[in-house]
């Protein structure tokens, strides 16, 4: 493959990929524990927490039974994060997935460098940092920014171990994408294998790259993945004979939709991929068709290989019966890359684009812009009225920046706008995380009501939940939580001493029996549904 196919263009290199890099950085750490740890998220935390406590690091549990909904590469990296901060919490839960959404914007510099230049790299890298899957998975403790990120490593040291001349590098290339693959196998194992390997198989398919099948190493790749990924399960079986059954039913029947389906439409992934790529969702369209078109030449092979990396995963998720929105967030780093190489041409080359067509995609945006700060406002007022002034602040914001943008642009100052245009689109992000992100999340009551048990029930004592009880109430309470489902048993441990938490409509049954002293009570305790509900902590009178 003939590197630096384009004129590197950037006076400082350096300094346009660290401000790629200080942009990653600063939308996945900002307010990086303002926001609570949702539900999802602190199965995760809890079954790090009690790895930790336990020293087992084979077999997760949350609330002490066993865990294998999950591989267990995130647990082992938040108990690992955990045991240098010292406890686990938003920081120490979050931090592992928002370094390697930073790995990810890494590995598109590097490659996109490689095949093409460094301001598409720049580019390419850039959006994918500022859209909505980034921000939103960056800062989530779930596995699936792990897995995107080892996806996208394996995806692009693929292309490039197959398209190189170097024998030397093609190897390393390969082995890399082989250890990726494996790494994305442990953060969430199976999905990696339907989101790899078909696009790969339509790579060599239709590409007619067959040839290159040499280059992948298959022998020796097999054997670097069985040898890193195969232990765990065979550990996890060794212990529990039930395991195998289990795994089938989350990961095969979960996918044919037999389990946990969810019942969404044939056409759900496609409010996903406008809404994931925001704020860059126009570019969709031009993404999805533009490898067709001759005239971007020597761009065009990798413009396939990205198109059928985006399109063929989105395809195959569409046909697995169970639909979740982050199962296909491993296509728009690709996707990043296609709008990358449309920006470079809109803004610097217009080879696939005309001036005229560029100025009326960009008056359009200006005018989206202008329509949806109006909104924002008007929605404040009419509906929202403590956020009337952040919404005014954000509205004016948006519309400045973009009105220097423009005129950045007329004046032919291409590379600051473009510094601007990103720069002003990371300082609206911060301060919307600040003003509506933080404030508005519906596990802020959660957290306050069970910090409040944690605190209050001493670590000696024991704690017991009348039914079910939240992954939410189990990690900022500190501890595990059994579940007792029958009245007379919580009123036996009541009489024992021991403390009972219940909420909803369990709490209103306790209530209702009469025989239960309330400590303290919060009128939004939990959320259930989408509704907040009542919740209390219930322990007999000295």
């Amino acid at each position: 493959m003939n590197n630096n196919i384009l004129n590197n263009n950037f006076a400082n290199p350096r300094l346009a990929i660290t401000a790629v890099l200080l942009l990653a950085s600063l939308l996945g750490f900002w307010t990086l524990t303002e926001t609570p740890l949702n539900n999802h998220e602190c199965l995760v935390s809890v079954s790090a927490r009690e790895m930790l406590e336990s020293n087992d690091w084979i077999l997760p549990t949350f609330n002490g039974e066993p865990r294998l909904q999950k591989t267990p590469l995130m647990y082992w990296l938040v108990a690992v994060t955990a045991a240098i901060t010292g406890q686990v919490n938003e920081f120490s839960a979050r931090t592992p997935s928002v370094l390697l959404a930073i790995l990810s914007v890494v590995a598109i510099l590097y490659f996109v460098r490689q095949w093409l230049d460094l301001r598409i790299a720049c580019l390419s890298a850039a959006v994918w940092a500022s859209t909505l899957g980034y921000m939103k998975y960056a800062q989530c403790t779930r596995p699936e920014m792990a897995m995107c990120s080892f996806i996208t490593i394996a995806m692009l040291s693929f292309y490039s171990a197959t398209n190189t001349q170097g024998k030397k590098r093609s190897v390393i290339c390969i082995l890399v994408f082989w250890l990726s693959f494996s790494l994305a196998m442990l953060a969430k194992g199976p999905a990696p294998l339907v989101l790899i390997f078909p696009p790969l198989f339509c790579y060599f398919l239709f590409m007619r790259k067959w040839k290159h099948y040499k280059k992948t190493m298959p022998i020796i790749g097999t054997i670097i993945f069985l040898a890193i990924f195969l232990p765990w399960p065979i550990m996890v079986l060794s212990r529990i004979s039930e395991g195998g059954a289990f795994w089938k039913r989350e990961f095969i029947d979960r996918f044919f939709g037999e389990y946990a389906a969810g019942h969404k439409p044939i056409w759900y992934y496609a409010g996903v991929i406008f809404s994931f790529s925001i704020p860059f969702s126009a570019l969709v369209p031009y993404a999805l068709i533009s490898p067709f078109y001759k005239i971007w030449d020597r761009k065009r092979p990798i413009m396939w290989y990205l198109w059928l990396w985006v399109v063929v995963q989105i395809l195959v998720m569409t046909i697995s019966g169970g639909k979740r929105q982050h199962y296909i967030l491993s296509a728009f780093p690709a996707f990043s890359i296609l709008a990358g190489i449309m920006l470079n041409d809109m803004i610097f080359e217009l080879k696939a684009f005309k001036a005229r067509e560029v100025k009326t995609f960009f008056i359009a945006h200006i005018i989206a812009i202008i329509a949806n700060s109006a909104a924002l406002v008007y929605w404040a007022v009419m509906i929202k009225h403590d956020f009337v002034t952040p919404s005014i602040h954000i509205s004016l914001m948006a519309i400045t920046i973009i009105t220097l943008v423009a005129y950045l642009f007329s004046a032919g100052k291409k590379y600051i706008a473009i510094t601007t245009l990103f720069t002003g689109y990371c300082a609206i992000i911060m301060v919307v995380q600040i003003y509506f992100i933080a404030p508005l999340s519906y596990n802020n009551h959660s957290r306050e009501f069970s910090k409040e048990i944690g605190h209050t029930v001493p670590a000696s004592d024991k704690l017991v939940a009348f039914n079910d009880v939240s992954a939410r109430t189990i990690q900022y309470a500190g501890r595990s939580i059994p579940e007792i489902f029958d009245i007379e048993q919580i009123y036996e441990r009541y009489e024992n001493g021991e403390w009972i938490i219940a909420t909803g409509g369990s709490y209103d049954d306790l209530i209702r029996d009469g025989r239960f002293n309330v400590v303290f009570e919060h009128e939004k305790a939990e959320r259930k549904g989408l509704e907040d509900v009542a919740g209390a902590l219930l322990h007999k009178q000295n």
